[in-house]
């Protein structure tokens, strides 16, 4: 693992009584029920670092007390909300080459760095399989597991599978994965921001939904299909880790609604009147859909996914823009949100 770490020069060191007081310390996981408790816990300022940092990218561990930043000269920044909270490591090697950084994931509590290095595509210090251009990585199934989303030479997408050994630091591919083919003549969109290894596509124009979820339908078995009566869909969300609901908006954004992806069972939770979500969300019980900046407004916005009923919870940090990233903690407890000026962490507070 030395030689992991020594690669992108990034240490996180978690002891098993700290997570004991962490996990204690921050309660639940977001819920329907605790939607009224949610709100910012801790934050992190880009404002008076002396590194070059306006991008409000991250990658963050499972609990949300680790995370990776990106600056704005390729510098990779690492920050611990369990040690000072002031602590800024500027990560970059000493000597190394100007690179370029493309997205970052933890596995096993460990950050997963991809980045572009003298015209090669490097997972670290592992170099990718010739012919792929990598896209995003996205956590795996299982703790020890990531995907890599790749274009290859003909135009194709294709998902690398890796497990990655944490006491050498070496990655095994274990499989490549093409796109699922849905071959027609109706025009179809992949729905973004949903990570693999689920993979929807929407049909426009039959409102038909093709859900793939890896391994079990990339075998024989196939994929889902469902009719959405009040569709097509065009934005969602994914529970994770469980997939097991969608929640999504029509193209006129006039509600939002829950599928179920194991029975089909899809159903109108709130109306929208035409709001756009720039991040929608699902808890991980998929009782709760967020949205962060819906019709532009620098504010996080609940539903209960059975009532319906709606809260407004209130404004996050300031920021320049619309925040360049938002996401839900895996351990379901945080919600996290990063802009031009810094990150937010939101958490359910007693």
């Amino acid at each position: 693992m030395k030689h992991l770490c020594a690669v992108v020069c990034l240490v996180v060191t978690l002891l098993l009584a700290t997570a004991a007081n962490i996990a204690q310390e921050y309660g639940e996981a977001i819920s329907a029920e605790n939607l009224h408790r949610l709100r910012p816990y801790d934050r992190i300022d880009f404002a008076g670092f002396d590194g070059k940092l306006r991008i409000g990218w991250f990658a963050a561990n499972d609990d949300a007390t680790e995370f990776v930043l990106f600056g704005q000269s390729d510098e990779i920044y690492s920050i611990s909300l369990l040690d000072d909270r002031q602590r800024w490591l500027n990560q970059q090697e000493q000597g190394d080459q100007p690179f370029a950084l493309i997205d970052g994931v933890y596995v096993q509590g460990e950050p997963i760095i991809l980045r572009q290095l003298d015209g090669q595509y490097l997972i670290n210090a592992n170099k990718l399989q010739n012919g792929n251009v990598p896209i995003a990585l996205f956590q795996g199934l299982s703790e020890d597991d990531f995907f890599v989303e790749t274009i290859d030479d003909d135009g194709q997408t294709r998902f690398l599978h890796y497990v990655l050994n944490r006491e050498t630091g070496d990655l095994g591919l274990q499989d490549v994965i093409p796109f699922p083919d849905r071959a027609s003549d109706i025009p179809a969109m992949r729905i973004g921001r949903i990570n693999f290894p689920v993979v929807i596509v929407s049909a426009l124009a039959e409102s038909m939904l093709y859900i793939d979820i890896y391994p079990d339908s990339f075998g024989e078995f196939g994929a889902k299909e469902f009719q959405l009566v009040n569709g097509p869909a065009v934005l969602g969300a994914v529970n994770a880790p469980a997939a097991s609901h969608l929640a999504w908006t029509n193209p006129l954004r006039e509600h939002i609604s829950l599928l179920d992806l194991e029975t089909g069972e899809d159903r109108i939770v709130a109306a929208l009147d035409g709001g756009y979500p720039q991040y929608l969300l699902l808890s991980n019980d998929a009782s709760a859909i967020l949205a962060v900046n819906l019709d532009f407004q620098p504010a996080v916005v609940a539903w209960n996914a059975e009532s319906g009923e709606r809260s407004d919870l209130g404004a996050y940090r300031e920021c320049g823009r619309i925040p360049d990233n938002v996401e839900l903690s895996r351990d379901g407890r945080a919600l996290i949100i990063g802009c031009d000026t810094g990150l937010d962490i939101w958490r359910v507070i007693e």
